[in-house]
């Protein structure tokens, strides 16, 4: 595993160099995956304890915005956060970290996000609180969160069935047969 300090020294190096190249470029922290792993586990480190470590390692004049995943899970967009929750506002836990250690300006990339509404596994919804859920997530965002640059739903599609609880995550089937959660996004950004 990946160390907080390891990650670090390689955003050090490779930051310097990818704007040397190219000084417009704009350079993302990797996704921070949100888990509630202890202290110690081989499974990963919590998402909060790490970035801190992150910026106690010296990394936060090495990017330019902070990738975060922001899945819901079984709660509601607007569901409160809480250090021992998983759902879609633990965003808010991620900028306190970001505050704590004085980057307030720099900006949050929310590079997945979403529900998922297969039948049969735990973690999922229905197809109607997807769809309910995903559009709250933009209408809470764009009310409350001026820090968040983007937010990017996974997935659009896979080229083949995955034939598992990922493919319930898709907006679309293999085939480009829209679902209709894809419609209820189309309608509510108006495209």
């Amino acid at each position: 595993m990946t160390t907080p300090t390891d990650y670090a020294n390689l955003l050090k190096v490779v930051y310097p160099a990818i704007k040397a190249a190219n000084p417009d470029m704009v350079v993302l922290a990797g996704a921070l995956a949100p888990t509630l792993e202890p202290a110690g586990s081989p499974w990963g480190l919590n998402d909060l304890e790490y970035l801190a470590q992150l910026y106690q390692a010296g990394a936060a004049d090495y990017f330019d915005g902070l990738a975060v995943h922001a899945y819901g899970l079984t709660f509601p967009a607007t569901a409160e956060p809480a250090p021992d929750i998983l759902n879609f506002r633990r965003v808010e836990l991620v900028r306190q970290v970001m505050e704590t250690y004085g980057d307030a300006d720099t900006q949050i990339y929310i590079t997945e996000t979403g529900w998922n509404d297969h039948p049969r596994w735990t973690m999922a919804v229905r197809p109607a609180q997807r769809i309910q859920y995903t559009l709250d997530a933009f209408t809470y965002a764009e009310e409350n969160w001026p820090y968040v640059e983007m937010m990017a739903l996974w997935v659009f599609r896979f080229p083949a069935p995955t034939r598992s609880f990922m493919d319930y995550y898709t907006l679309v089937t293999p085939e480009f047969v829209t679902k209709p959660i894809y419609t209820a996004v189309q309608e509510y950004t108006g495209n």
